[in-house]
This record gives C-alpha cells, structure tokens and sequence, in this order.
C-alpha cells in the first residue's frame, strides 16, 4: 500500500481546541490503559542512557502520551535523575496544570515547533504517534535539528499500512464512547462533543485512519536519514502487542549505518 499524505483535523490550525484537546485526551487515555509503546519502552531508555541525556524532551506531546502513564513513570523512576519536558506546537494549559507539581514529568505553555527546538530545550528527543504528520521533507527537517543540536532521537507509533491496523480504527470510536466518562480532569465539553455533538469520536476515528495511511514502514524511515552519518540509527517493529510500534531511533556517532530489522 502507497503511503498518502492526506488531511487530518488535529493538523489544522482551525480545529476548535475543545475539539482538539477532547481528541488528545482521549489518545492519551487509550495510550495509557492499554500501554500501547510498551514493547518499545526499553529500547528507546537504552538509547537515552547511550547518549547521556539527562533530559528528555518530548516533541508533539498533545495530551501527554506515554510519559505520563504507570508504566513509563515507572521506568522514568528507574532511571533517575531523568527528567521530561512535554512540549507541543499547540500547548495545552490543562495540561500544564495537572502536571504543576511533578518535578519528574513538566510541560510548557509556549508553542515548540518540532523542526526548530529552541536551544533552551536540551535533551534526548521523542515523539510518539505523530512523526507521520510530517510530510518527507519537514520530516527530515525535524531529523536534521535534532542532529544539528547534537541529541538523541526517536519516534514511535502504533499505526500502519495494514489492515490490522485499519481495522482497529474503526473501533476507536466505540472505545470513545467507553472511556470518555472515566477520562480526568472532566469536561463538560467533552461530554457534549461526545455525545450529543459526537464530532471527537469523528476526529479520533477520521485522523486515526488517516495515520495509518501516512505511517512510513520501517524500509521507508532510513531513507529519511540520508545524509547524517554521523548518527547510528535503527529501525523496525517492536513486536508483541496486537499493534507492533514502528520506531526511528537515532544515536549521536555509533556505527555510521543505517539498519532495518
């Protein structure tokens, strides 16, 4: 299957944020229960504590993600003194809140464009279910900051071009109907979005789709890495789970090659 760059709504500038941050909640939510990034968890500590990082700056967060469930903080506890900073190019304040008192896990509320990180912002870079938002060459563009500022990198999603993974798409609104009631901090525009207005199942369902057909393969990653030699990198599928995250991982000067497994 070819992969296609097509419209998704959280890409857009226009999206209501009570739409977009409903969206991203429920993602977090769904991330965080099922543990969806756990078979690459260790993977991707092995390469911070490779590179020396004291920090990870987590890039395109939306609500969150993995970094703030049990079993990412676990692992982060595991690895003190690491610490992460959550940023987005469409910040959430709520989340800002939530997380006002952890010393481990922080946010900030100024937008961060993940192809130009501010100096200011040093460490080992993640990004979790969005490096298929970029098209090539401002995926490369992401790439290429992170290797110009000399940290670590590595993305991961659990979306394909398969048809497991489109098939389970169509059950993520369902899954919104579920969670929603028991998703923290409540809001009453969640539940309006949801149910009455279901536009937040529509987004879930239509983006996540969408994702599928953007995910590059793990033989279509490396090619993005063309060009910097100076980093090793690696990637695959990490196995074991219904849905085998795909993952870029790359390390400042190793082996100067690119792998697939």
């Amino acid at each position: 299957m070819r992969r296609l760059q097509l419209f998704e709504f959280l890409d857009q500038s226009w999206c209501p944020p009570a739409v977009r941050h409903g969206a991203t909640d429920y993602l977090e939510a769904i991330t965080n229960r099922a543990d969806i990034y756990g078979p690459i968890q260790g993977e991707i500590f092995r390469a911070i504590a490779a590179s020396g990082a004291t920090q990870v700056v987590d890039l395109c967060s939306g609500g969150g993600g993995p970094w703030l469930s049990r079993s990412w903080r676990r692992a982060l506890a595991d690895h003190a003194p690491l610490t992460v900073v959550l940023t987005d190019k469409f910040p959430s304040r709520e989340l800002s809140a939530r997380l006002s008192a952890d010393p481990t896990v922080t946010s900030i509320d100024l937008a961060v464009d993940a192809a130009s990180v501010p100096k200011s912002l040093q460490g080992f870079r993640t990004i979790f279910s969005s490096f298929h938002h970029f098209p090539d060459n401002l995926a490369r563009a992401v790439l290429e900051d992170a290797v110009r500022a000399g940290e670590g990198f590595a993305m991961t999603e659990v979306t394909s071009r398969t048809v497991r993974a489109c098939a389970t798409m169509f059950l993520m609104p369902l899954f919104a109907l579920i969670l929603t009631p028991r998703m923290r901090p409540f809001r009453w525009s969640r539940l309006l979005l949801t149910y009455l207005i279901p536009l937040i199942p529509f987004v879930v369902f239509w983006d996540g789709l969408v994702s599928c057909f953007r995910t590059r393969t793990p033989q279509e990653l490396p090619r993005l890495t063309t060009g910097f030699p100076d980093y090793d990198w690696i990637a695959g599928y990490a196995p074991g789970r219904w849905l085998a995250p795909v993952y870029l991982i790359g390390k400042p000067k190793q082996n100067q090659t690119v792998r697939s497994l």
